[in-house]
């Protein structure tokens, strides 16, 4: 293996050594991979379905430029619609739960949250918020009980 650096040589041997001497108990890496799967129970992931920065067909780049962008996230019955605006450093969401319903939101931005309460219609804004990574956690009130939905992590 000369085409890898000296250092992976000595991790290779250190595996070799640890797995001889110290082996990883029967049924542990399984566990742990069960174990990370329980770190949302509490909630339901929303799957990002549209980003209109990937998913623009060509007859949407000929109706012209768009005002801001817009992303779509599903997780069971609940959609969460969020349009973003502003540029530079920092940015404003507006969004609607579907079908619309009152709820909390937290808008996960960096360190902080930032929580914005959902009206009758399912509408929320938040903002001016940092340009960057943000994920968003809903907790709709129609259903008491009802897991919270976090959404994926996305860079506005």
């Amino acid at each position: 293996m000369p085409d890898l650096p000296p250092h992976t040589d000595l991790e290779d041997e250190l595996r070799r050594v640890l797995a001889r001497t110290d082996p990883v108990p029967p049924g542990l890496v399984e566990a742990g991979i069960g174990a990370f799967a329980w770190r949302t129970i509490d909630a339901d992931l929303a799957e990002l379905v549209f980003d209109s920065l990937t998913d623009q067909d060509e007859a949407a780049l000929v109706r012209g430029g768009q005002q801001g962008r817009l992303l779509s996230f599903r997780a069971g019955t609940l959609t969460i619609e969020v349009e973003v605006t502003g540029t530079g450093p920092s940015r404003r969401l507006m969004g609607q739960l579907m079908p619309p319903q009152r709820g909390g939101v937290d808008v996960r931005h960096g360190d902080s949250t930032t929580t914005v309460e959902a009206d009758e219609l399912g509408r929320f804004s938040a903002g001016p918020l940092p340009a960057g990574p943000v994920s968003l956690r809903c907790r709709p009130g129609s259903a008491p009980g009802q897991p919270a939905i976090v959404t994926e992590w996305v860079s506005i």
